[in-house]
């Protein structure tokens, strides 16, 4: 975590130090802990189906640009739609049983049709929508941390689509 801390600074000032902010494998939140972790590999075909899906439901075009931002902002929107779920709901879908036996894009699909998952994107898109200008900053903040970051490590580390 320590080489990736300027960008957790920015991600807590981004979210204005609503949660806790970690670096993990994978985006997540967890509500227990008001922490949101973040990632800079992800999975390909989800993030493709994550833009299809953003396309469809809520006509959102998902970017290379603004894909880091978006992935932040929906974290932060479980921690601004939590309330609207039981505590069983979130243990349900935490588990993920009722995905149990889809594969690949159907998947990815019904992941992020569950209603924990839709609330938390709806949030996002939202709040990136009613901001769009400042959200072309903070996109553009992050990229520069990011290609910053690789340069350091001599590596790509943001998987895209």
């Amino acid at each position: 975590m320590a080489k990736y801390q300027k960008i957790a600074k920015l991600i807590k000032k981004f979210i204005d130090n609503d949660c806790e902010v970690c670096y993990d494998d994978v985006f997540f939140y967890s509500p227990d802990d008001e922490l949101i972790c973040f990632t800079f590999g992800e999975d390909k075909e989800s993030n493709r189906e994550w833009k299809k899906f953003l396309a469809e439901e809520f006509n959102f075009t998902l970017t290379e640009e603004n894909f880091f931002a978006m992935s932040v902002l929906h974290e932060l929107g479980h921690h601004y739609t939590v309330h609207l779920f039981s505590d069983e709901q979130w243990e349900q879908e935490a588990t993920e049983s009722t995905l149990e036996g889809l594969e690949g894009a159907e998947r990815d699909q019904a992941y992020f049709r569950l209603p924990i998952e839709k609330a938390a994107t709806e949030w996002a898109v939202m709040v990136y929508k009613e901001n769009e200008k400042a959200m072309r900053a903070w996109n553009h903040r992050f990229n520069v941390a990011i290609r910053h970051q690789e340069k350091k490590s001599k590596r790509k580390l943001l998987t895209t689509f």
